[in-house]
Order: C-alpha cells, then sequence, then structure tokens
C-alpha cells in the first residue's frame, strides 16, 4: 500500500467498504489491483466524522490518554480534506491538525498551537516527525498517491484467522519509508496489519487495525495500534460515535475553524 495511505486515511476518519468492480474475481487481481481496490475503501462515505481516544504509551509501559474529535470530507474529484481537534488534557487541549489533499500535488498541512497563537505550515522537510509525540509522523497523517510505488503479491498468509493477501509496496523515490508490507483482509480488502521500514532498511514500526462495526453498511475498523519496534513505543487509537455521510460543511476544513475548534 502507499506505504501509510491507509493508516492516514483511517486516523482522519475516512472509512469505507469496497465496492467490488461487476465480474472481476479476487483470485485474478494483481498486487496493484488490490492495493487499488483496499483504496477505494476510503473513498466511498462523503463525509465522516469521530471520536477518538488516543493512548501513548512509552517504552516502561506508562500510559497518557488524549481526546480528539475527527472530521473527513471527500470530493467527486478525488481530493480530501480532514481535521483533528484535541479535546483534552488540559496540556492539548485546542490543538488542531488540518489536511488538504489533492491528487494532483502534495498535501497541504496545517497545525495550529493554542499557546503560541499561530497557525503552522507542515513542510516537506518536517512531514517525517513525529505529530504529537506520537508514533505516526506527519506524512503518516496525509494521502499518497499509490502510482508512486512498485508492488509486489509476496503471499497468502491469515491474521487472526483470516486470510490476507501480503504485499510489498516499494516507493519509486524513497523519502520516508523504504517498503512497507501490508496484510490485505481477501474478504473485505481492510487492512489487517502493515509493517514499515525506515530508508536504512530496517524494521521500524508495526500498525495493526481491528474491531471491524458495520457503520451504515459501511466496514469500519475502530482499533489501531502502531508500535515502534526501534524505540519501544506505541500509540493506540480507539474510535467511537462514528458517523458517515451526516452532510459536513466547508467551514470545518478552514484555518479558521482550527483556530476557533468550533
Amino acid at each position: 500500500m502507499k506505504l501509510a495511505q491507509t493508516i492516514g486515511c483511517l486516523v482522519l476518519g475516512t472509512l469505507a467498504c469496497l465496492l467490488f468492480a461487476p465480474g472481476v474475481s479476487a483470485e485474478t487481481l494483481s498486487a496493484y489491483e488490490i492495493i487499488k481496490k483496499s483504496e477505494s475503501l476510503m473513498n466511498q462515505a462523503k463525509d465522516s466524522q469521530s471520536e477518538m481516544t488516543m493512548t501513548l504509551i512509552d517504552k516502561k509501559g506508562n500510559q497518557r490518554e488524549r481526546k480528539l474529535i475527527s472530521y473527513g470530507k471527500n470530493y467527486d474529484n478525488g481530493d480530501r480534506k480532514a481535521l483533528l481537534i484535541f479535546a483534552a488534557p488540559a496540556d492539548v487541549k485546542g490543538t488542531s491538525f488540518l489536511v488538504w489533499s489533492s491528487k494532483d500535488k502534495e498535501d497541504q498541512q496545517w497545525l495550529y498551537m493554542p499557546a503560541l497563537q499561530r497557525v503552522r505550515q507542515i513542510t516537506s522537510s518536517g512531514k517525517g516527525e513525529s505529530f504529537m509525540g506520537t508514533e505516526f509522523s506527519f506524512y503518516d497523517m496525509g494521502k499518497h498517491k499509490i502510482d508512486d510505488n512498485d508492488y509486489k503479491l509476496l503471499k497468502e498468509e491469515a491474521i487472526d484467522s483470516q486470510m490476507c493477501y501480503v504485499i510489498e509496496s516499494i516507493p519509486k523515490h524513497i523519502e520516508y519509508y523504504s517498503k512497507v508490507i501490508s496484510w490485505i483482509r481477501k474478504d473485505n480488502f481492510l487492512p489487517a496489519k502493515m509493517d514499515f521500514y525506515d530508508r536504512k532498511e530496517q524494521y521500524l514500526k508495526q500498525g495493526l487495525f481491528g474491531k471491524i462495526q458495520n457503520i451504515k453498511g459501511i466496514a469500519t475498523p475502530t482499533h489501531i495500534e502502531m508500535k515502534n519496534l526501534q524505540n519501544g513505543k506505541a500509540t493506540i487509537l480507539d474510535f467511537s460515535n462514528i458517523r458517515h455521510d451526516s452532510g459536513l460543511s466547508e467551514e470545518i476544513f478552514t484555518q479558521r475553524y482550527m483556530q476557533r475548534g468550533k
């Protein structure tokens, strides 16, 4: 999968079920076609919103909990906008993160810090940084082009008794990860697991996706774990009160709104 394509979109609330093309057998799909079908999961809901509990775990096992609200909106031309707002605790309350994604250009990302009373635009050089002290990077939080990678179907393997396609994704131009190995469920094409390798081809971190719920006919993972194998830290995301296609206003996805937080 396009590196962190699935993680970024799941985190920002654009979760949806797969619509199979008529007359196409999954058994005949290439690695690229499997990834393409899995990507289509992120484009069915016109908009999504949810509440999120973020748990940060350090290498000693100590935990910190944060509460967030997420909004996402998809457009017919393939573009996407998303907003995260931190609701608690007090040290991060009011912090917000806005992403505008376009199929034709690099993501635009902005981070608002209430203590500084300013909006910081995340540049290309900063996208490898940790997002708010989590094991997700700013790059992980964006949407990426699947055609920027080469794909290879390695094998089929069971994860928690569910058979998966195991696919290797290698970027044509290495920026953040040298490769990603994805386990894509055969029954619904939702991701089950992703292994990330750093620029030196060392195993960096693992993403796990589970607790799938059916929300308005949309198969939705509601639990994500990102474990960093190099620093021993982890970030867990649990989603609740998820709503799809509620008609979110364009005003939500603006710098003005992200500074107000409402």
